[in-house]
């Protein structure tokens, strides 16, 4: 009796280990065929760490493209909330310097790293006290200009990367001042700029917005414009005019811009020139369009003639 029983035990143990590794190919087959190890490349966001507060860092690229291997069930949608990379910078100093990128990737294996390391450049940070001015922006009429205006605060802090904040003296406060005539507020957001009127990015400005109080008043401008004679009747009889001189030949006038881009001279009131019998120097009013203010009212007119004989 004996033997029997210990002859169906070894059946059993037998039957039990042919299960086993029928289950075990069956799950190799699954995990390989079904599930089979796969790659994917990844683009993951770059974080920076354990930067210094007295630093500032740049030419960091915003992502990376990481390459991962893994189970097709692990390496699958979301990967980017699966996977991190940063740079350590804790121990850069200033200047121009390489710093790894660390990548990890609990679900798979990390198979490569592009890039796998980032040049950046280091600078300390500063702090500068720095004016606010305006500057006009958005439609207005060429006649119409910012006039008194006040800025609260007028001066700011600035807060960058020294080798930036030495080239920038002021801030710029833009106005949009469409549609606006006469008195108005308006809030603005800072704009720190170089002194050749560029704009310096990565500069915090503390505030970052001010209140402006303008006025808008009537502009006038002033240029140099030629005198054009103009002159009425008929000469005499054997009279030429062989020189015509203007004295002086430009006046300076202020006017409204509109006024000025279509105003190529100012004439003089009519010469009357029909009792001119030989050269004169005479003195001429000269012909104003509105709102034209001049320095000068009159100018010398110089005529040379000659008479022919009779």
């Amino acid at each position: 009796m004996r033997f029997f029983e210990d002859l169906i035990r070894k059946e059993n143990l037998l039957a039990r280990v042919i299960c086993l590794l029928v289950a075990c190919g069956l799950w190799v087959y699954v995990m390989t065929d079904q599930n089979p190890i796969v790659e994917r490349n990844v683009e993951v966001r770059l974080q920076q760490m354990n930067l210094p507060s007295n630093m500032m860092v740049f030419n960091v690229p915003n992502k990376v493209v990481v390459k991962i291997r893994g189970t097709r069930t692990k390496v699958s949608d979301n990967l980017e909330n699966k996977i991190t990379a940063s740079l350590n910078l804790k121990n850069v100093t200033e200047g121009q310097q390489s710093v790894p990128v660390k990548v990890s990737f609990g679900a798979g294996d990390v198979v490569q790293v592009v890039p796998s390391e980032v040049s950046v450049y280091v600078d300390t940070v500063s702090e500068k006290r720095v004016p606010v001015i305006t500057r006009i922006v958005g439609a207005v009429s060429n006649d119409l200009t910012i006039g008194h205006s006040v800025i609260t605060p007028a001066e700011v802090t600035l807060r960058g990367a020294t080798h930036r904040i030495d080239k920038v003296n002021k801030v710029v406060a833009p106005i949009d001042v469409t549609d606006h005539q006469g008195d108005f507020q308006a809030e603005s957001e800072l704009v720190a700029v170089s002194d050749d009127g560029y704009d310096i990015p990565n500069m915090k400005i503390i505030p970052e917005r001010v209140m402006v109080q303008a006025t808008m008043v009537s502009q006038m401008l002033s240029v140099d414009i030629p005198v054009k004679l103009v002159v009425s009747g008929e000469l005499p009889k054997g009279v030429t005019v062989t020189k015509a001189e203007i004295l002086p030949d430009k006046v300076r006038i202020t006017a409204p811009p509109s006024l000025l881009k279509e105003l190529k001279a100012i004439n003089t009131k009519p010469v009357d020139v029909s009792k001119l019998l030989g050269s004169t120097v005479l003195a001429a009013e000269l012909d104003l369009p509105e709102k034209v203010i001049p320095e000068l009212r009159t100018v010398q007119i110089r005529l040379s003639v000659e008479r022919q004989s009779q």
